[in-house]
């Protein structure tokens, strides 16, 4: 049997790109459809992984993109929120956008709807496996032009709880449906999501993170 229709729409893309600069724009679903007479359902199927294993990145309105190959490099926990140090974990970045907080949001920040945020998405592995999907916000004001442009910078979590301090929520829900395929699970598994708000030393919100926890490759365990 043959490979999947859209593992060779896949290999054909990386392909294309392979030279192509960073933030190059991708064609549409219905304009690689046409190109490779498939249906858009086949072309998204391509596209989600090449999303996933950071080849690719997805801005909400604007479309996709190519990645920059740079950010897939591996981390330890320095660069992560609880993290072990070891060459075992590293993470992809699948979103990266500025934009106005929500409500939700704007409340774990103490910031205003209208202000502007920095909301990062990312996928963590170990051994290659996907443990967790977090999505990391954080307060645009309060970052200058070069750590903008330096994304490693950013996600030095680590950084930001060794200049304050940090308070978590552990709470079991369903994962969302957005993530399912992200982190290999079924359709309404039980997960436990961890809500991590990192304060500053003067006590004001700098990041708020969503972390979503694969049950089948990570076990949270709470001892008091």
């Amino acid at each position: 049997m043959g490979a999947p229709k859209y593992h060779k729409i896949k290999q054909e893309l990386m392909e294309e790109i392979k030279d192509a600069a960073v933030n190059t724009p991708i064609a549409s679903e219905r304009e690689l459809a046409v190109r490779y007479k498939a249906s858009r359902m086949t072309v998204r199927n391509a596209l989600n992984e090449l999303v996933e294993e950071g080849v690719l990145y997805r801005d909400k309105n604007k479309g996709t993109f190519v990645a920059d190959q740079r950010l897939m490099k591996k981390n330890t926990s320095a660069e992560t929120l609880g993290k072990p140090a070891d060459d075992t974990f590293d993470y992809n970045v699948i979103y990266f956008s500025t934009c106005f907080s929500d409500k939700e949001i704007a409340s774990h920040l103490e910031i205003d709807p209208e202000d502007w945020m920095i909301r990062i998405v990312r996928v963590n592995r170990r051994n290659g496996k996907p443990i967790s999907v977090e999505e990391i916000y954080l307060i645009q004001s309060l970052i200058n032009d070069s750590d903008y442009n330096n994304l490693n910078k950013l996600l030095d979590l680590k950084g930001y709880i060794d200049e304050g301090s940090v308070t978590q929520r552990f709470l079991p829900i369903i994962i969302p449906v957005k993530y399912i395929n992200l982190l290999h699970i079924k359709l309404n598994s039980p997960i436990i999501m961890v809500e991590s708000t990192i304060v500053s030393k003067s006590g004001s919100p700098v990041v708020y993170i969503r972390e979503f926890n694969n049950p089948l490759e990570r076990i949270i365990e709470i001892t008091t």
